[in-house]
């Protein structure tokens, strides 16, 4: 796969001018043009902020802050916390690296910095990016699809009343029985069903808009608003909803991208629902709770649970626990790394006794 990354933005954070000097002639050897430095973990932060940075090379001895404090907080911000960062020291001890890999680190260079091992470390760093990328772009086309079928399905009942009632006033008209209060109240009921259609189009076109920067929301909003979205699919299948949303403080997170992770969710329950007898009492159980520290959502639902031989590779992309053909198997995995990479959360899968249990634990940023 050929990529060219030497166009991306490359940030040095590193409290000694010569070491950035440095580094900046070996990265301009090899040909890239667009290279920002700091010296210390404050000015690394505005840079952040100010800047679209592509990759971090971070220095782990650094007066004040040192590097693993600056790696922690970047991670800790949903809005670059998915910047790959390169750790680079001259203490390679084992602490020093599990201490940088637990810090948030994707990989680590020590010092003297070799070039070859440079640029083979920061090639692999952006290709990994790049693959995950071209992954998601994939999730987001079937995404539109899902919810265009999502769409269609929401608006079937409002075309259907205005259909139904344009026949009624033509049948009135021709039959000599079309009153001016009948076309009035006819007109109207048409008028609430246009209002239905519009107002849906602009819950999903919403939901749809990516986001460029987390903010602060209320889980249990979030949750209610992507149940609405669903309701009609829900109700149809013979689904029935239960929710304990207890009191929630508002934390820092993406709203459009859990709703559409949610939604994710309750789609793969409908879908095993489909698979399982016609005369079980269909359920989904959605709960939440907050501590100090975190925001759980907890989903559950008895559609049969999930086989043990894929309970463990279900975040791998394109393993799927649907048998259809079309099962591309990219929405758990799309989960999981918008859940890692942009809010510094997780989602955990477990399966037992005809019942799957999907946890989302997000961190309470403010």
């Amino acid at each position: 796969m050929q990529v060219d990354f030497y166009t991306k933005k490359i940030l040095i954070v590193d409290d000694n001018r010569v070491n950035i000097l440095v580094l900046e002639n070996l990265l301009e050897d090899e040909g890239y043009t667009s290279i920002i430095s700091a010296m210390s973990a404050l000015e690394a932060y505005d840079i952040l902020k100010n800047n679209s940075i592509d990759m971090i090379l971070l220095d782990v001895m650094m007066p004040q802050i040192d590097g693993l404090e600056a790696c922690k907080t970047i991670r800790q911000n949903p809005n670059y916390n998915h910047i790959p960062i390169i750790m680079i020291t001259a203490d390679i001890t084992d602490e020093t690296l599990k201490k940088s890999f637990e810090a948030g680190a994707n990989d680590y260079l020590n010092k003297p910095v070799n070039i070859t091992n440079l640029k083979v470390r920061i090639e692999s760093q952006f290709m990994n990016a790049h693959k995950d990328a071209l992954i998601l772009n994939q999730n987001r086309l079937l995404a539109v699809n899902e919810t265009v079928q999502m769409l269609a399905h929401q608006w079937r009942q409002p075309l259907s009343i205005i259909s139904t009632i344009t026949m009624d006033i033509a049948v009135a008209y021709e039959f000599d029985e079309l009153t001016s209060e009948h076309l009035d109240k006819s007109l109207e009921n048409i008028n609430h069903a246009v209002q239905e259609l519009s107002k849906t189009l602009d819950e999903f076109r919403q939901i749809s808009n990516i986001e460029k920067t987390a903010s602060l929301n209320n889980i249990n909003d979030t949750i209610n608003k992507s149940i609405l979205l669903i309701q009609d699919r829900l109700e149809s299948n013979h689904i029935n909803i239960e929710i304990d949303l207890q009191h929630q403080e508002d934390v820092l997170y993406f709203p459009n991208e859990i709703i559409k992770i949610l939604i994710s969710i309750y789609t793969n329950s409908i879908e095993a629902f489909k698979r399982i007898p016609t005369d079980t009492k269909k359920f989904i159980k959605i709960s939440t709770k907050q501590n100090d520290d975190f925001t759980y959502i907890e989903i559950i639902d008895n559609a049969g649970g999930i086989e043990e031989v894929l309970i463990n590779r279900i975040f791998d992309p394109y393993v799927s626990t649907k048998e259809e053909k079309n099962a591309v198997g990219l929405g758990l995995y799309n989960a999981f790394n918008i859940l890692k990479e942009s809010m510094r959360a997780s989602i955990k899968v477990t399966s037992e006794n005809s019942q799957t249990t999907v946890t989302i634990k997000l961190p309470n940023s403010k």
